[in-house]
């Protein structure tokens, strides 16, 4: 069966909503020896728009550059959020839905081979994506894999084997503990999101200096501690919008922002999608 077939009848819709799709045709001796990529679906998105695609034996490669996504594997049938901008490894063995409520630009890649079944024991089970953490200084080599022409097969293998080999290796390694202090940041930020931060306020706190306190944030939870505030206003906001009657700026207001703007500013960063939007959109 082809690309081209297991796609449909998504291939129109995806057309007609700003996406495309490239099929790579290795050689039966790369495919039987290599990882290698099988097609690359990939352009902007305006939702809401969703497809269904059938169970198949792959792993995606997912570049958000923009706006947010939700990915339903079946038979769970429960939709996970992507909204940060990165890339992340997704598990396209089971059926999958893919929903754009919003605006979306992301690139998928699908890619296949000897060892996949091996790799994919090796990482957590029971999650349909796997973060590739921003900060990772091999991140950006794997931006070639997304080109829409045929690459050196031997270039992708390499790629691939070091994407999931890495992967593997840090779910294996027991995590780093962060320190005492970090941990006390992270919860007071998930619990008090609603009350004023500031680096310098956290600085004096902790008695850290706030580069060094930034620098160790990131390394322990891929984010910065204001990047993670936001991350928590905006989920706590997003919440309002569906359980309350709640208006825009009384929601900015709950959750700490005093400038409705920048509230949907954030909100919009993270969500793809304005308040309004997200308050209107299905569910």
């Amino acid at each position: 069966m082809t690309i081209e077939e297991n796609y449909t009848p998504s291939l129109s819709l995806l057309s007609k909503s700003g996406m495309n799709l490239t099929s790579f045709h290795p050689e039966a001796e790369v495919r039987d020896s290599l990882l290698h990529r099988i097609a690359l679906e990939w352009g902007s998105v305006t939702g809401p728009v969703s497809y269904y695609a059938p169970q198949r034996r792959a792993l995606g490669l997912l570049r958000l550059k923009s706006g947010s996504l939700h990915l339903t594997l079946f038979p769970s049938g429960i939709p996970a959020p992507l909204s940060e901008s990165g890339l992340y490894l997704v598990d396209c063995r089971p059926a999958r839905r893919m929903l754009v409520r919003g605006r979306a630009e992301y690139a998928l890649l699908l890619f296949d081979g000897p060892g996949l079944d091996f790799f994919c024991r090796q990482l957590p089970q029971g999650m349909p994506f796997w973060r590739i953490p921003p900060a990772a200084p091999w991140a950006g080599d794997l931006l070639p894999l997304f080109g829409k022409k045929e690459e050196s097969p031997i270039l992708c293998h390499m790629l691939l084997t070091g994407l999931l080999s890495r992967l593997a290796l840090a779910h294996a390694l027991p995590p780093e503990t962060a320190p005492a202090y970090l941990e006390d940041i992270k919860s007071r930020l998930e619990t008090h999101y609603y009350e004023s931060f500031s680096l310098a306020a956290l600085e004096e706190k902790y008695r850290v200096n706030r580069y060094r306190l930034c620098r160790e944030f990131k390394s322990h939870y891929r984010t910065s501690p204001l990047q993670y505030l936001h991350r928590m206003r905006v989920q706590a906001a997003r919440s309002l919008l569906v359980e309350t009657n709640l208006k825009v700026h009384e929601i900015s207001y709950e959750v700490g922002y005093e400038n409705v703007n920048h509230f949907i500013a954030h909100f919009r960063k993270l969500t793809g999608l304005t308040p309004r939007e997200y308050r209107l959109s299905p569910r």
